[in-house]
């Protein structure tokens, strides 16, 4: 039966991309969607382990799937797709949906089988169910603390125990795809979108999200404003490779030439994020459901999984405390963990281990390189390659402050155990920010900048000045809470 449904929603949805994910075709007997090592990356070693999965890492398709992710599930999980339609607390027909009313637990637990997939293994359906029951296990776990915030401004506590009709399907597929049974950045950005006309470019205008919580507008630009901002990390990622490989062949003109490619990546990168997450607005309506098990309140025994053979809790960080790879690998290249190490969040505390398999990879590659050529000494043995380093470190923390802009800002928890969680948590990042400001006035103020061009050297000056403007102000908000932030307008550049 299930084969049988497979068969037909395949065809039905896209004939030309999808296959039969019965036993028959499982990788050991087929090579399922085989692809060859992308040869487009830089000559910098380092090849996709599972060239396979819909994430790979390259110069084509940056950090987003090599294939724009499935949209319509097979026939088989109809029950599990009309939950998901049903779930949002505004639906896109404007009526309101199970989140708003406290109904998805009951409807859950009433109504959503227990579906088998051990037989799914079409990687691009194991990638939409990931997205779907990750997306589905956070909204059940966290129901009552959306209704409890709405109410009070307080969390509250979670469901403790994930029903086994989300979490052992979940298991399932996430150990399939070698990845933790929890919702990750990527799966609820890059993987959450689909095209209005698939003739057409990824953009802001011709995107929009599969699945959704709250279903405003807000969670909408997060979902829509991180992928057309991925679109451009083919380029991020290829002036990356460029930047290891020019180090490690000593090539002092390559080296620049790589961080000015990173630098303009990165600035259609920030230039995108700043249009579409300009403020939080109703941000807390759907980013109760992005917080993980991991330290928090919510759950302060961390989360069962029902009909698991393990007795241990899980606790995973969540989308609310993570960011993308494009921060990760930032962090990594230009070694900003060794700054403040507690502070480097996308690098420490697990959060790349959530990541997809080869977005792990490439990632730990990029750190080790890194680390092996000592590609920060090596930009400070020039005053050109600090003066393109200092520009590059820009844009690295404008993406960083904008990505603590909104995490300030964005639940004024009022329960003491809550806020003091939060602040602890928040003093870490703003500490780790700052840091980075300081670096790039450092780095600034240790150049020969009479040897530089008028160009390089005015657009030197005015990241150097920036941030120090973002250090002063991080340094009064550590020492008093209430101080007002620097607008992140006033550092993009």
């Amino acid at each position: 039966m299930f084969a049988k449904h497979a068969a037909a929603a395949i065809k039905r949805t896209q004939p030309s991309t999808l296959r039969r994910f019965t036993k028959a075709h499982h990788p050991a007997a087929a090579v399922i969607n085989a692809h060859p090592a992308d040869s487009s990356l830089s000559s910098v070693a380092w090849t996709n382990p599972d060239p396979g999965s819909e994430f790979t890492v390259s110069s084509k398709s940056g950090f987003l799937p090599r294939r724009d992710p499935l949209h319509v599930l097979p026939s088989y999980f109809e029950k599990l797709d009309e939950i998901l339609h049903e779930m949002p607390i505004l639906k896109s027909d404007g009526t309101l949906g199970l989140l708003h009313t406290g109904q998805l637990g009951a409807r859950v637990e009433r109504e959503l089988p227990q579906y088998d997939v051990e037989f799914v293994f079409d990687k691009r359906i194991l990638a939409a169910l990931y997205r779907d029951y990750s997306m589905l296990a956070s909204a059940y776990l966290l129901e009552p603390c959306d209704i409890q915030f709405r109410l009070t401004r307080n969390y509250g506590l979670g469901r403790r125990m994930l029903p086994s009709n989300i979490a052992v399907p979940l298991q399932t597929v996430a150990h399939r795809l070698n990845q933790k049974p929890c919702l990750e950045h990527s799966t609820f950005t890059f993987y959450n979108y689909q095209r209005k006309d698939h003739d057409m470019p990824i953009s802001l205008n011709n995107i929009e999200p599969i699945r959704k919580f709250s279903g405003c507008d807000k969670e909408h630009n997060f979902v829509v404003g991180h992928v057309a901002a991925a679109r451009h990390t083919d380029e991020v990622i290829d002036a990356s490779l460029g930047i290891l490989e020019a180090a490690q062949n000593n090539k002092r003109d390559e080296f620049n030439a790589a961080l000015r490619k990173y630098s303009t990546a990165m600035g259609r990168v920030n230039e995108i994020l700043a249009q579409t997450l300009q403020g939080c607005g109703d941000y807390a309506s759907f980013r109760t459901f992005l917080n993980g098990s991991k330290a928090q309140s919510m759950f302060n025994r961390g989360v069962l999984f029902e009909r698991n053979s393990s007795t241990e809790a899980h606790n995973y960080l969540g989308v609310g405390q993570s960011s993308s790879p494009i921060a990760s690998l930032g962090t990594h290249l230009f070694q900003l963990s060794q700054l403040s190490p507690r502070g480097s969040l996308p690098c420490n505390d697990g959060v790349d281990l959530l990541r997809a398999p080869n977005v792990r990879s490439f990632l730990e590659h990029v750190d080790q390189q890194a680390r092996s050529l000592g590609v920060q000494s090596y930009a400070l043995r020039s005053s050109e390659s600090s003066a393109e380093y200092v520009l590059a470190l820009g844009q690295v923390l404008t993406y960083r402050y904008r990505q603590w802009a909104n995490l300030r800002d964005s639940v004024p928890v009022q329960s003491a155990r809550d806020n003091a969680a939060f602040h602890a948590y928040l003093d870490v990042q703003t500490s780790h920010v700052r840091d980075i400001a300081k670096l790039v006035s450092r780095t600034h103020a240790s150049m020969d900048g009479e040897s530089l061009g008028q160009s390089v050297r005015t657009r030197a000056e005015s990241v150097a000045h920036h941030a120090e403007m973002v250090h002063r102000s991080l340094g009064r908000i550590l020492n008093d809470a209430e101080s007002a932030p620097l607008p992140v307008s006033m550092i993009a550049y």
